[in-house]
């Protein structure tokens, strides 16, 4: 049995054979790619035909959508193809690895001892022709859980979800992934608590690209849309409040100021009722209940200024 699961849940098929061109390109082919069709109306089985004697493949396609209403169960029942390989890497249809990506996970395994549950590459943002338009901020050869939390939440460090490789043990161990509405913060809480034991481990001398394209999903910004966000990022904000004081950390300014920040981009799209009613929310499961007043006048200037 191979070590790896490459894990593709896919539905798009634009840069589908760029993504598969990169896994194809590895050095060291030393995995398996599992490929799960959403139930795509675009042609990627066809695609996937193509590679089939390239590397080790398992196609299926599935016989109903499931992305489109509940993305994290289209995410495990992709990860459910695979076949007991001890590390899992989520890709996707229209990002790229560098060619030795592979090589230097195995490198780095054998190096840590195996003591790590997530094994991370740095990141570059490329466009639709491939182009590097941006190299995000690199992480630490090691960087625990609080600290990621915080680097995310104050927009050092990006965090998707194609640039870390975990664990079997870990992913079964916690019951898969956390789960949100909309898949709201599903994945930044999925890396907090697999990194709970040894925070991440950063896999040096190769990128994940990820595809900042015109296909990307645009936001979707009607009414019933946006109060769902904003009820998931407020059920994220209490779970990590609730998470990192339990194991000694008060994470209540990093919250408020991601808070703020957020319900700024979302304030315009929600009636004032809702807005109010999302502050006090944020103020009861941070214990601030006195602050919702306040809180409210300082995003709804934001809004204003938005």
């Amino acid at each position: 049995m191979k070590q790896l699961a490459i894990v593709i849940p896919a539905y798009k098929a634009t840069f589908l054979r760029t993504a598969l061109d990169s896994i194809a390109a590895q050095t060291c082919q030393d995995f398996t790619l599992y490929i799960g069709d959403d139930c795509s109306p675009y042609e990627v089985g066809a695609i996937v035909d193509e590679y089939r004697s390239k590397m080790s493949l398992v196609y299926k396609r599935f016989e109903t959508n499931m992305g489109g209403n509940d993305l994290v169960a289209q995410w495990e029942r992709c990860i459910a193809m695979s076949q007991g390989e001890p590390y899992i890497w989520l890709f996707s249809d229209d990002d790229v690895m560098e060619p030795r990506c592979v090589e230097l996970f195995y490198d780095t395994i054998k190096k840590s001892h195996d003591n790590y549950d997530i094994y991370h590459f740095d990141v570059e943002i490329i466009d639709n022709e491939g182009g590097v338009i941006q190299t995000c901020q690199r992480y630490p050869q090691s960087l625990d859980n609080y600290e990621y939390y915080k680097g995310k939440l104050s927009g050092l460090y990006a965090s998707l979800v194609v640039e870390n490789i975990f664990s079997r043990y870990i992913y079964e161990r916690k019951g898969g992934f956390k789960k949100f509405d909309l898949a709201w913060g599903s994945d930044t809480a999925t890396w907090i608590i697999f990194s709970e034991r040894n925070g991440f481990n950063t896999i040096d001398g190769a990128f994940v690209q990820w595809r900042n394209s015109d296909e990307n999903i645009s936001p979707n910004l009607s009414n019933p849309i946006v109060e769902r966000k904003v009820n998931a990022l407020l059920d994220f904000f209490e779970w990590s409040f609730d998470y990192f004081k339990s194991i000694g950390h008060n994470c209540f300014f990093i919250n408020l100021r991601a808070f703020i920040s957020r319900m700024r981009s979302f304030a315009n799209y929600i009636s004032d009722e809702q807005l109010h009613a999302s502050v006090k929310r944020f103020c009861s499961s941070h214990g601030c209940k006195f602050a919702n007043v306040l809180l409210y006048f300082v995003i709804m200037a934001l809004k204003r200024r938005a």
